[in-house]
């Protein structure tokens, strides 16, 4: 079955990035007047004295030392969230890293923190934002992890990555939402025995219809496989929705070994839905 016709069978909607959302936007306040300025007319000199201007790189360092200040100074959540998001403009200062490595950890607001996260993203070959954001998988709030796992996705080639990721979907996440997303960013190594392997595990523990889907979405699409083509014949049984069962049935169809064979037969006896029924006909 190839990848276009399984993504309309299933009908499964995969975005390209999580957002995060704190519905904040600044405020003007009504009856403020603008005060005009009255126009100065030039007069010449003798000699011109001109004053030396900052340039842009100074201007520029002198805006960030301002939000950093504001940043540490207010107790407002939202408003040290909305100053997070202007951090962005300055990347190539190591002001701004630190102090977003410092509001990844310590931050009590679940917000900033994820913006945090979210920031550092752009920063993960540094071996110390990488263990920082892997920490972070821990972290209490849903959408800080959630944007960890995201973050990672940059180093999803590296094993020790892919390790942390399998384990936190195995064993450790409880949020579905979040398990959606190590899904989608462990299918970039479907073909890794590991990821097979844990992938398959997690749908033997009989997980809601969504990610039921989703994790077929990606086996299905793996070449001829020993292990994939057995654990379908066997899990096909056990699949009480007919859209699921019937994307399975067709996947078995073009494997066509023993353990398939043998499956398609058993289910042809018992099958009701005469889709699937057509198709063992």
């Amino acid at each position: 079955m190839s990848k276009k016709k399984a993504k309309n069978d299933f009908d499964i909607k995969i975005v390209d990035a999580p957002e995060i959302s704190d519905a904040f936007e600044s405020e003007v306040e009504e009856g403020e007047e603008i005060e005009e300025t009255e126009e100065i007319v030039a007069i010449d000199v003798l000699e011109e004295v001109k004053e030396e201007q900052p340039t842009d790189e100074t201007k520029s360092f002198e805006e960030l030392q301002r939000i950093l200040q504001e940043i540490e100074s207010t107790t407002s959540n939202k408003e040290r969230a909305y100053l997070i998001d202007k951090l962005i403009d300055y990347p190539e200062y190591e002001e701004t890293v630190s102090v977003l490595k410092n509001i990844a950890v310590n931050d009590k607001y679940p917000l900033c923190r994820a913006k945090a996260v979210s920031f550092l993203s752009d920063f993960m070959r540094d071996i110390e934002i990488k263990d920082l954001v892997i920490r972070k998988l821990q972290d209490s709030s849903q959408t800080v992890r959630l944007w960890a796992v995201w973050s990672l996705r940059a180093l999803v080639d590296e094993e020790d990555v892919q390790e942390v990721l399998l384990r936190q979907l195995r064993h450790y996440e409880k949020s579905r939402r979040i398990k959606l997303w190590l899904i989608r960013v462990l299918s970039d190594k479907i073909n890794n025995p590991r990821v097979i392997d844990v992938f398959l595990q997690s749908l033997k523990g009989r997980p809601n219809k969504e990610m039921r889907k989703l994790i077929l979405y990606y086996i299905l699409q793996i070449p001829e496989n020993s292990d994939v083509s057995y654990f379908l014949s066997t899990y096909v049984h056990k699949e009480n929705d007919k859209e699921i069962r019937l994307e399975i049935v067709k996947k078995l169809l073009e494997m066509d070994n023993s353990d398939t064979r043998y499956a398609l037969q058993k289910l042809k006896r018992n099958e009701r839905n005469q889709e699937i029924v057509s198709l063992l006909s």
